[in-house]
């Protein structure tokens, strides 16, 4: 028992679960505001292309609707700040909350149609005459036009931006050790599915000046200072609330077009406006992931003592930065050694952007794919060099005396992380006895009801999150007790005697 703090490390029972289990629980889509209007929007079908007309006429004559506007009914178009590690060299790069001009990814917003009902939007979207000149398309980075086809013409290139991480200097490290091996490793693109699709339900108060914007998931405070700074609102006349939400993954973390083309829209209606994600605008348009190629080479010596490792990253980021893009190409470069002993280390990142949607956070960003390239080349050293694969494990993971040990450092927008403490040993062979690793290994690539088995073994560093700072609010009630609002979803109200 933790006597300090003797919460931490003990079972706690979940409050939520009543609720939400009886179906009791409020989701974006059970939010209804008297003279609501529902939203849907038009978005391209072409990946890359110069926008040269939208008429918009028929639908706006359309019994039922109320609007539609495109870029040109906005003025000047916001554009999605980057929240995660920003840098100037990024602004040119962030996303349009609608397309302004161009188009750089199927799926991004050209117009958005508000009517009496779902379906009359939907109805609408149909009329909206576009006329896109198409241009070629980049979608792998391997595309020999991968530069001859660029998204942003002012920069010249599909090569965005930059990391480099280093650990010590690699010298002649690759040219004298006792062995080395290179390969070429990618991560496919995907997203989260998650049960419950997007959805942002807004309502403008004009005698108050607030707007209410009910949708939000995992970042509600972040967003609500974006969507102020993006309707010229003191921060404190904008109200973001975050209901039950069916899964996020990482993925529903960000600020959307949407969550600046709702309230919008209600804004200039004077009337609530509720916008429901279908699922074939959330595979088109929701953030996607990895999306990583690699070529990493490992040095060692003959007992399997890894001397150094380098690597050459190309991560595919999409057609923009959103606010969360830059931390996975960050933390492929610098979490690449994991909890190992590598005393060299270089690993130079390129983002590149390309006409898919816009990459962000999902399930361990960055970490993932790190953790497969430096797996997947400790199982092939293994094998060359004809060590057992938890030995080799087991002879470079770090030892606790040689902790705490700094992350190699990346720049730019450095930040200072490290491994502060752990017997990695010890919770590796924990782990193999858990699992029955002994006694399993006779089933490797043992065919068994027409399936083969196999047996994998790997090492990850769970990231501890951005702590250890946390916004809370405490209210002492009439009654004695104590309210305590913390900005964790889902929200829970906690109340003990004071």
């Amino acid at each position: 028992m933790n006597v300090r703090a003797p919460l931490v490390g003990q079972p706690i029972q979940r409050v939520e679960d009543p609720k939400l289990l009886r179906g009791l629980g409020s989701f974006v889509d059970d939010i209804h505001r008297h003279g609501m209007l529902h939203a849907a929007i038009l978005r391209s079908s072409v990946a890359h292309g110069v926008i040269r007309r939208i008429d918009a006429a028929a639908a706006r004559a359309m019994p039922g609707v109320h609007a539609v506007y495109t870029a040109e009914d906005i003025g000047v178009v916001p554009r999605i700040p980057v929240r995660l590690f920003p840098n100037e060299a990024m602004e040119p790069f962030r996303q349009p909350v609608i397309a302004d001009g161009k188009v750089r990814f199927v799926g991004e917003p050209i117009a958005i149609v508000i009517a009496d009902s779902p379906a009359l939007a939907e109805d609408a979207l149909e009329l909206i005459e576009t006329d896109i000149d198409a241009l070629p398309a980049v979608t792998k980075l391997e595309d020999e036009a991968v530069h001859q086809a660029v998204l942003f013409e002012a920069h010249g290139s599909n090569q965005v931006f930059d990391y480099e991480v280093a650990r010590d200097e690699i010298g002649d490290t690759f040219e004298t050790a006792p062995y080395t091996r290179r390969e070429r490793l990618y991560v496919h693109r995907h997203t989260g599915i998650t049960m419950e699709t997007r959805g942002v339900v807004s309502e403008w108060d004009a005698a108050a000046g607030r707007m209410t914007s009910w949708g939000a998931t995992k970042v509600p405070f972040a967003n609500r200072k974006i969507l102020a700074e993006m309707l010229g609102l003191p921060e404190e006349q904008v109200v973001m609330i975050e209901g039950n939400a069916g899964g996020s993954f990482g993925v529903r973390g960000e600020f959307f077009p949407e969550d600046f083309l709702i309230p919008f829209a209600a804004r200039r209606l004077g009337r609530p406006v509720k916008w429901i994600e279908d699922r074939r605008e959330h595979l088109l348009a929701v953030t996607h992931s990895r999306d990583v190629g690699a070529d990493v080479e490992i040095a060692c010596e003959l007992d399997g003592r890894i001397l150094a490792i380098r690597a050459r990253m190309q991560m595919n980021i999409g057609a923009y930065f959103r606010t969360s893009t830059t931390i996975a190409p960050r933390n492929v470069g610098q979490f690449l050694p994991g909890a190992y002993r590598v005393p060299r280390y270089r690993a130079d990142v390129s983002v590149m952007a390309s006409n898919k949607s816009p990459a962000g956070t999902y399930r361990g960003p960055g970490r993932f794919e790190s953790d497969f390239f430096r797996e997947r080349m400790f199982d092939l050293a293994a094998d060359d060099l004809g060590i057992d694969r938890v030995e080799f494990r087991r002879r470079n993971l770090l030892k606790p005396e040689e902790l705490p040990l700094a992350f190699p450092a990346i720049s730019p927008n450095p930040v200072v992380t490290e491994l502060d403490s752990g017997a990695y040993e010890k919770v590796l062979d924990l782990c193999l006895a858990k699992a029955g690793w002994a006694d399993k290994q006779h089933l490797q690539g043992r065919l068994i009801d027409g399936r083969y088995h196999g047996l994998a073994v790997g090492c990850f560093v769970e990231g501890g999150a951005a702590g250890p700072r946390e916004s809370a609010r405490m209210v002492l009630e009439a009654d004695g007790t104590i309210s305590l609002y913390v900005a964790h979803p889902p929200s829970v109200r906690a109340s003990r005697p004071s």
